[in-house]
């Protein structure tokens, strides 16, 4: 049988020979349909990815199609009465142009019979349209959804804008609730909102990660804080994710779910394994692989630098010559960044860069032109490969590392899933430089229930008195028997170490009156006063002094601060920092870095921590409160009104927001300014065309 099977593939997998028996190929192929053979629907999709030369044997590969439920795929004009039936049975309730394949029916008929669903499936399996099919029903009044970034916060908003009549798509925390709401957040922004809103249905995206501190102990603690509220809601949830074994559920285990495994898939991937002998080998090899596809192609690589040197020397090579149509945004990016910025270089070359340190709207920008065609291979980091849809039909992994780590199994199959794409092309290709990783069986643990001896005291502090267990309780005896801060400042900052949180107070405290002194403002501080909170924010937030994102002590995080404020632009910000001599790559991405990570997330959230405990401390003793609330907001939002940087996020850049701030009085308001954003109307405004582009972009979603 096996034999079978392979000789079956490889016929399938190169040009027909004259004299070969199409009828008893298929025959061999329903054969195993009907055995229902693990390879069978491998085999099908490859026979229907050349339906043009099965032409003869039409209503034969229909039938093959209908037998394995990949009924998407059909025309209700080409069925019989019978296959008629069941293919309208896989129709979406209030999504009518959408067809189920029959094992996301499964899932979708759990759901609508109120069962709470844990789905481990492929990456071409359709597990967000499930999610849609559910908003359609209309059956909710407000559905969380949380996904793992920014970036599938937009995709996210972006595909849901087709209910924008039913529903209100939120993704901040301080818009406003409507009668009925999606909201789509990040744990982060979860956190603050979840009690402020009556939550019917949930869904957490790449739901794994809840058993995962790979990607940083900080994130995972916060997604299972708010998993366990969401869970405490008593709403329905959907959790989904790739390649998963199995769950370990812990005392969830009175809350009722279904767990669907499965390996249904909707494209074939093939995997090739790519020989070299050298470093130089491997570079001449993945250009044969690009020259060789006019198809497009995903790179992947292990980090920011990695990506940037590898698009260098690509286009050394020249692969695709210089692309008019990005001509008009590359300008743009040279105008508004720097003009040797790589990115811009690349994207007039034909080759995209995807990673974590590019500004969100030009990133998106990627995404969109690589979709469209404009860019014919994207190099990438694991910031794409985590759920971003992209229509690529290759996959080459380049690095088999992310940063410094080697790539898992689990990490490596959602990689490799982002090779084919439905309806676009059946049948991806995986070009591996490196040998993958030993099969394992990821097994997902939900800390927060089974609470083992190494779930966090961060963790275990935010769950109610009722569901801890004994072991637990007594691991935060000693929190609970302190009285140098509450609880619940404890709780509302457990993104930090609470050991970290009560040395800090244990300082206030003991050198309280000086502390007073040198951190007791509002509003906007003088550079003394950011100085001292910058140094307690470093010293007992991050510690040491390695580089983190630019910054390596309190003091040079305050110069960091004030460098922004004073640039007034990210193109002046980096031309104050580079330095002769060094590479302008280099000094860009180091602004951005710090404008990211610093400037809009981590000072603007530490300093509302700092806050918080400070104030805890001085009111126990008598002394004057701070606020450093507005300030907080300001650095969060790049010292700009507080709507520039939502834009940002909707794929508007700041440069373009603030050139039309000049032209339109936006409201504080986040909801009233983005309706205001909607009915600009770019033919009167005077702006430039790629300026309009941007805008009208934007506006197709809103």
């Amino acid at each position: 049988m096996k034999d079978k099977i392979s000789e079956i593939r490889r016929i399938l997998r190169k040009p027909f020979e004259p004299n070969l028996q199409k009828f008893v190929l298929l025959k061999d192929v329903a054969d195993l349909v009907s055995a229902e053979h693990p390879s069978a629907q491998d085999l099908v999709l490859r026979v229907f990815a050349r339906r043009p030369e099965f032409e003869d044997f039409h209503e034969l590969v229909v039938e093959l199609i209908r037998q394995v439920g990949l009924y998407p795929y059909l025309k209700d004009e080409e069925l019989s009465l019978r296959d008629l039936l069941a293919f309208e049975m896989h129709r979406v309730e209030g999504m009518n142009e959408v067809i189920f394949h029959s094992s996301q029916a499964k899932v979708y008929n759990h759901l609508m019979n109120g069962k709470n669903v844990i789905l481990s499936a492929p990456t071409s399996y359709g597990k967000s349209l499930i999610i849609d099919s559910m908003i359609a029903s209309g059956r909710y009044d407000n559905i969380v959804i949380i996904v793992p970034s920014i970036a599938l916060i937009d995709e996210t908003r972006k595909r849901l804008s087709v209910f924008n009549e039913q529903y209100k798509i939120i993704t901040y925390p301080y818009q406003e609730l409507a009668a009925r709401n999606v909201l789509v957040l990040t744990q982060e922004r979860a956190v603050e909102v979840i009690g402020k809103v009556k939550v019917d249905f949930f869904v957490i995206d790449e739901f794994y990660k809840i058993g995962s501190r790979s990607d940083g102990d900080e994130r995972y603690r916060i997604l299972n804080q708010v998993f366990y509220k969401l869970v405490k809601t008593g709403a329905q949830f959907y959790l989904l994710g790739p390649n998963i074994e199995d769950v370990k559920t812990g005392r969830l285990e009175n809350i009722q779910f279904e767990f669907v495994k499965t390996d249904f898939k909707t494209v074939v991937s093939e995997r090739h394994r790519v020989t070299i002998h050298s470093e130089g080998e491997r570079l001449e090899k993945l250009i044969e692989i690009l020259n060789g596809t006019n198809q497009p192609t995903l790179v992947y690589c292990l980090s920011p630098a990695s990506a940037n040197r590898l698009a260098t020397k690509l286009m050394e090579h020249d692969l695709y010559g210089e692309v008019e149509q990005n001509a008009a945004l590359v300008t743009w990016i040279r105008e508004n960044y720097h003009p040797e910025w790589i990115l811009a270089k690349a994207i007039e070359h034909g080759i995209g860069i995807h990673h974590g340190k590019n500004p969100r709207a030009l990133s998106q920008q990627c995404v969109k032109l690589f979709n469209n065609g404009l860019l014919r291979c994207l190099i990438c980091t694991s910031t794409l490969i985590e759920g971003v849809n992209t229509k690529a039909k290759n996959v080459v992994i380049y690095d088999n590392k992310i940063s410094t780590s080697k790539i898992d199994f689990f990490t490596f199959n959602n990689i490799c899933g982002r090779s084919g794409r439905m309806f676009s092309h059946y049948i991806g290709h995986v070009y591996l430089f490196k040998e993958p990783p030993q099969p394992e069986l990821p097994l997902v643990d939900f800390p927060i229930f089974t609470q083992t001896e190494n779930v966090p005291d961060e963790m275990l502090i935010n769950i109610e008195e009722e569901d801890l267990t004994d072991e637990s309780k007594n691991k935060l005896k000693v929190y609970k028997n302190q009285e140098i801060l509450t609880l619940k400042t404890l709780r509302d900052n457990s993104y930090i170490s609470l050991n970290k949180q009560l040395d800090l107070a244990q300082y206030i405290k003991e050198h309280i009156e000086q502390v007073h002194r040198m951190i007791y403002w509002n509003r906007v501080p003088d550079a003394n006063q950011l100085r001292a909170v910058c140094i307690l924010i470093w010293n007992f937030f991050e510690g040491g002094n390695k580089m983190i994102y630019g910054v390596k002590s309190g003091k040079q995080l305050a110069f960091r601060i004030n460098s922004y404020r004073e640039a007034g632009s990210i193109k002046q910000f980096i031309r104050n920092n580079h330095q002769e001599g060094k590479d302008i790559n280099d000094t860009i991405e180091l602004s951005l870095d710090i404008q990211r990570h610093w400037i809009n997330f981590k000072f603007p959230r530490y300093l509302r921590s700092l806050n918080q405990i400070v104030n805890d401390v001085f009111g126990k003793y008598g002394y004057a409160l701070c606020d450093y609330s507005y300030y907080a907001s300001l650095v969060e939002s790049y010292f700009y009104p507080s709507y520039v940087v939502p834009f940002d996020e909707y794929g508007l850049p700041v440069q373009v927001t603030d050139e039309l701030r000049k032209r339109i009085h936006f409201s504080d308001n986040l909801d009233v300014a983005i309706q205001q954003l909607k009915s600009v109307n770019v033919n009167t405004l005077g702006m430039k065309d790629i300026e309009n582009y941007f805008i009208k972009n934007v506006q197709k979603y809103i």
